[in-house]
């Protein structure tokens, strides 16, 4: 299915959801996201060991928050798609699912780190010269690209990770990352694309302050959720 298609289809499900459920949620996500930003911008690393421990507390919720919202609204799918009970709004940070979720942020942190100093250090040689400038300007174009298509490779996992503890499946969090490889193999193009159909939406809520993201967060994880499904069934 195309973006168009896939966006159309969460569109419907998301109809489906009571504003009431939704809305709360939403809310919540757009708070994860933004209140972590806010006040690291109101610090720096000269305001002391205090804020910046606070800054990455901050981090931390924000992430899990985000991971509870994904398969909250995974769940919801499933229960519009294939029926059953309406998920807990924390149905996503049970103990089994902390404890996963830790260790794959953990493993996600230390490549995202790893490239982004890479990155670093590129742009620190283009400024003080001692890199050709167009060797330094293909090497972090690569290098930015690498980090995004490891991004998107990574998208399933946390739904692999909340499939595993549903069923009771006892699998490491590497074979869980290893499922998401496997599920996004060929589809790196096509997720991609689907995010960047979310742009124009993002630039409204940025002119609103945020509030449209309270409908536009489940409006994109329910489309990403359906290419998860759809990724299992060979359908995307």
């Amino acid at each position: 299915m195309k973006a168009k298609e896939i966006r159309a289809l969460a569109r419907e499900n998301l109809k489906q959801i009571p504003k009431k459920i939704y809305m709360p949620m939403g809310l919540l996500l757009v708070v994860a996201n933004i209140i972590p930003n806010v006040f690291g911008q109101a610090t720096d690393f000269k305001s002391g060991v205090g804020a910046n421990i606070i800054v990455f507390l901050l981090a931390i919720a924000a992430a899990l928050l985000t991971a509870n919202g994904y398969i909250f609204f995974d769940r919801w799918r499933n229960k519009i798609q294939k029926g059953g009970e309406e998920p807990n709004a924390w149905c996503g940070l049970s103990g089994q699912h902390l404890a996963r979720l830790a260790v794959y942020g953990v493993i996600e942190a230390l490549i995202i780190v790893s490239v982004t100093l890479a990155i670093v250090a590129v742009i620190v040689g283009l400024v003080i010269s001692q890199v050709p400038v167009a060797v330094s300007i293909i090497l972090l174009i690569l290098l930015v690209v690498l980090l995004v298509w490891i991004e998107l490779r990574l998208t399933y996992v946390v739904y692999v990770i909340d499939d595993d503890v549903r069923t009771g499946q006892k699998r490491s969090v590497w074979a869980e990352i290893g499922a998401s490889w496997k599920l996004t193999k060929g589809r790196v193009w096509k997720l991609l694309c689907l995010n960047l159909s979310f742009l124009g939406w993002y630039i409204l809520t940025a002119f609103t302050l945020g509030i449209l993201g309270i409908w536009l967060m489940p409006y994109q994880n329910l489309a990403i959720a359906e290419t998860y499904e759809q990724s299992k069934e060979n359908k995307y």
